[in-house]
C-alpha cells in the first residue's frame, strides 16, 4: 500500500502527477492556505506532509500532530518555518530541496540589473502608453553592465550561480561572504571585507 501524503498546497503538475504514481496524496486543488488546526486535523492517518514555508510547524504545531505522520518533506528551499528541534524531539524526519531555485534566481537577479541599467521599466512604461516619440542618440540609454564590477554579498548557492551568469558580460566580480570559499569556486571572484555599518 503506497503512503498517504498530505499536500498542503497546490504544486506544479508534474509534481502532482508524480505524487499520484508514488503515493496516495491529499492534494489542495483549490490551493486553499489551511490554518494549523486544518493541518493537525487533516494529518490524520497520513504517512507525511508536503508544506511549503506558507505552513508554520512550531513546536506546538508539531507536539500535536498525530503519531502516524513521520517526515514533513518541505517544497521550498529554507526549512526556517519549522521547528527542528522540536520535530528532532519528536522523531520527525526534515527535508527540503536546498538547490532547486539557485538557477531561477539568479536569472531574476540578473534580469532586475539590467532592467535597471537599461531603464526597461520606464520603456515599456512608454512604449504601453503610446509615449515613445521618436529615438534620439541620448535617449532611454541607460548604463552598460559590459566590463563592470559586481558586488554581491552572500557567495552561496546562489550567488555563485549569478557571478557565473555576470561573467558573461565580462564583469569583475567581487563578493562578501561570511567565510572565504575555497578558489574553485571562487572562480577569478574577489573576496572583500564589508566594514560594518553604525
Amino acid at each position: 500500500m503506497k503512503p498517504v501524503i498530505l499536500v498542503t498546497r497546490k504544486l506544479p503538475d508534474t509534481v502532482e502527477d508524480r505524487l499520484q504514481r508514488d503515493y496516495q496524496p491529499i492534494l489542495n486543488p483549490t490551493d486553499t492556505l489551511y490554518s494549523s488546526d486544518d493541518i493537525i486535523k487533516m494529518a490524520e492517518k497520513v504517512s507525511g506532509i508536503l508544506p511549503c514555508h506558507t505552513e508554520k510547524f512550531t513546536a506546538e504545531v508539531i507536539e500535536r500532530l498525530p503519531e502516524c505522520v513521520k517526515i514533513i518533506a518541505n517544497f521550498s528551499v529554507g526549512y526556517d518555518h519549522v521547528d527542528t528541534e522540536a520535530a528532532k524531539n519528536r522523531g520527525l524526519i526534515v527535508t527540503n530541496t536546498p538547490d532547486v531555485l539557485s538557477d531561477a534566481t539568479a536569472e531574476l537577479t540578473i534580469m532586475l540589473m539590467l532592467g535597471a541599467a537599461r531603464r526597461a521599466s520606464e520603456g515599456e512604461t512608454l512604449v504601453r502608453t503610446r509615449s515613445w516619440k521618436d529615438w534620439s542618440p541620448s535617449f532611454m540609454v541607460g548604463v552598460q553592465v559590459t566590463g563592470k564590477r559586481l558586488g554581491i554579498v552572500g557567495f552561496g548557492r546562489v550567488g555563485q550561480v549569478v557571478a557565473k551568469r555576470a561573467r558573461g558580460f565580462g564583469m569583475e566580480i567581487h563578493y562578501h561572504n561570511r567565510r572565504r570559499v575555497p578558489p574553485e569556486l571562487e572562480e577569478g571572484a574577489e573576496s572583500i571585507t564589508l566594514l560594518p555599518m553604525n
